[in-house]
């Protein structure tokens, strides 16, 4: 509509004026009396509208300034009355229908708007979330952290920081994508299963939480694979709500086992010294000699385990003399292991002089300090243990430890041991003859199964037997076996360079070396390399050629079992103890499967 359009309409300008000027006046006279009302509802109209109504053209037509009318807009040609909230929209049509004026849009006669020039963030596609929830859920997997992490205020922005784009789930979303990711792992684990080439060993042990008191069954599994490489992983962690008897976790072990269909593949299994775990080693094996005819599978106990043992019987003897060193607390005596009281004494050695001086002015530390009898026997309780705790480092580690050192270790425990039993002034000689007593009551336990691995390592074949009766039982051993296994080249090796670990070694060989002279059997030795002992040609030549005490082997362990429950501690922690079993299995699996390489290939 042109300007001069208006000159046809009866509300020109100048009435347009003179009716706003009259309507402003409370006693205007030709104010409507009975005004057409639309059909809004009164009760539902907001506050007066803005100011920004009034930048359309339209406006020109309308008078919301009446008073009588509470600020609704009046079309000055009709008198009609609108609601309050009416749209711009609105009042264009009625000039349209009912008067025929035409109101272009605003943005045909206005200036254009301005565009807020903000950052456009687009989630990401269902595939690349997916991808990123993933990652989260690894790393909350990986580094044990708890689910209320994503909802941290400065974690979202930290994520937001990296990647505007990805939203971060809850914490009730990220738990129910774990235990996904748990349930594709352990599908996918079957496949790895599949793929190893000879037998398996398991090491099980039961933890109890000591924040909630749920108690778990953890089952490792140890096997070497296509390239010769020592492998094991946490095979499953299970919630044990029952009784802790020997056939309740036999049962579940088992189950366990068929359920991956690897049961026909089980060669040992490795556990504490429990009466329950004993019981379960026999029900295993009855199991397997009857369903599989399977007569080579063997029961091992922990030998960290009964050098625990062994040494908390012979500490018990000398707790007056160190009760008063444990005011101190140089370190923190851990009753469960033993091996922290003999570094607690150490250290004390190390901080004496201060507490001595400090007690010359102070009585009352005075009269804790050991006297010259008390400390004689605290040194000589040092000499004993030293053996047992340099064995404990030894078998605690993670890639070196075998079965056959358990002979080598404990025959020099056992020689040290007697020496200063029979030795003459030696304050702790019944300490000495309680450890003794306890390592020989399990030796005859474990001596038979550790006979056909010390002789197949190369660094002590048969030098560990003395000549006669117990080395030709001993060969006979391994001849009964030499139609199961291949005697094949030892596994890659890798040189140790662990000072420690390599100084422990060489104090062990010292009691070697010590034993066979006693025993007069060192020259003996050096002639016995070139005789042939009558079995197949190949082991012969083996047995016949000098030991290598160079040489590293790497087999099966029953740290990898304490790791995943030290890992469970982690997880289950005092702000976590409401953590349901089913959750805390699928962390504790997912970790060992991610940080293993296991379960990543589809069946």
């Amino acid at each position: 509509m042109s300007d001069n359009d208006f000159d046809d309409i009866n509300c020109d300008e100048y009435e347009y004026k003179s009716f706003l000027d009259n309507e402003y006046n409370q006693d205007a006279p030709d104010a409507p009396q009975d005004p057409v009302i639309s059909e809004e509802d009164d009760n539902s109209e907001k506050e007066n509208l803005s100011q920004s109504r009034r930048i359309s053209p339209a406006w020109n037509y309308f008078n919301d300034r009446i008073s009588q009318y509470s600020g609704r807009p009046v079309c000055c040609r009709c008198q009609k009355v609108f609601g309050k909230d009416t749209g711009i929209s609105t009042l264009k049509r009625h000039l349209s229908s009912a008067h025929k004026i035409t109101i272009e849009n605003i943005k045909h006669t206005l200036k254009t708007q301005s565009v807020l020039n903000f950052k456009r963030i687009n989630p990401w596609p269902e595939k690349e979330k997916s991808e990123h929830d993933n990652a989260v859920v690894e790393w909350i997997i990986g580094d044990a952290q708890p689910f209320q992490t994503v909802e941290n205020l400065q974690f979202k922005q930290m994520v937001n920081t990296f990647d505007s784009r990805y939203q971060v789930l809850d914490k009730n979303g990220i738990k129910n994508l774990v235990i996904d990711y748990f349930e594709a792992k352990r599908d996918n684990i079957q496949y790895d299963l599949n793929n190893i080439p000879g037998k398996i060993s398991l090491t099980t042990d039961i933890w109890t939480s000591t924040f909630n008191n749920d108690a778990y069954l953890g089952l490792t599994i140890h096997f070497i694979d296509n390239d010769w490489n020592l492998r094991n992983f946490l095979l499953d962690i299970i919630s044990f709500t029952i009784r802790h008897t020997g056939g309740n976790i036999a049962d579940t072990i088992i189950s366990t086992l068929k359920e991956f269909h690897i049961f026909e593949k089980t060669l040992a299994l490795t556990s504490d010294n429990e009466s329950a775990m004993v019981v379960c080693g026999h029900i295993i094996a009855a199991e397997l000699a009857y369903e599989l005819d399977n007569q080579s599978f063997h029961h091992y106990r922990y030998s960290a385990h009964i050098l625990n043992l062994a040494a908390q019987q012979g500490i018990k003897i000398i707790d007056n003399e160190i009760e008063n060193l444990q005011y101190y607390k140089p370190q923190i005596d851990v009753e469960t292991r033993w091996n922290s009281t003999y570094y607690m004494i150490i250290k004390f050695q190390k901080i004496l002089c201060p507490i001595e001086m400090l007690a010359a002015t102070d009585p009352s530390i005075g009269n804790l300090m050991p006297d010259a009898e008390e400390w004689t026997k605290i040194k000589d309780t040092l000499i004993l243990l030293e053996p047992l705790e340099k064995a404990t480092v030894l078998l605690s580690a993670s890639s070196y430890p075998t079965i056959s050192d358990i002979r080598f270790l404990f025959l020099g425990i056992q020689q040290h041991l007697d020496d200063y039993v029979r030795k003459e002034g030696f304050s702790q000689s019944r300490v000495a003859s309680s450890i003794l007593e306890k390592i020989k009551k399990y030796w005859e336990v474990v001596d038979s199964f550790t006979t056909v691995a010390t002789i197949l390592d190369p660094r002590t074949k048969l030098t560990l037997y003395a000549i006669g009766e117990e080395s030709t039982n001993a060969v006979n051993a391994i001849k009964s076996h030499f139609t199961e296994y291949n005697v094949s080249p030892p596994p890659a090796m890798l040189s140790n360079t662990n000072q420690e670990t390599i100084s422990n070694w060489e104090y062990f060989h010292q009691l070697k070396r010590r034993r066979l002279d006693i025993l007069g059997l060192q020259t003996e030795r050096s002639e016995r390399r070139s005789r042939s002992i009558g079995i197949h040609e190949e082991l012969d030549q083996y047995l016949a050629l000098p030991c290598d005490d160079n040489v590293d082997l790497y087999y099966a362990t029953s740290v990898p079992c304490e790791q995943a429950f030290s890992v469970a501690s982690n997880t289950i922690t005092r702000t976590r103890n409401r953590l349901l079993p089913e959750t805390a299995r699928a962390l504790l699996c997912s970790k060992s499967w991610l940080e293993k390489g296991i379960g990543s290939k589809r069946k």
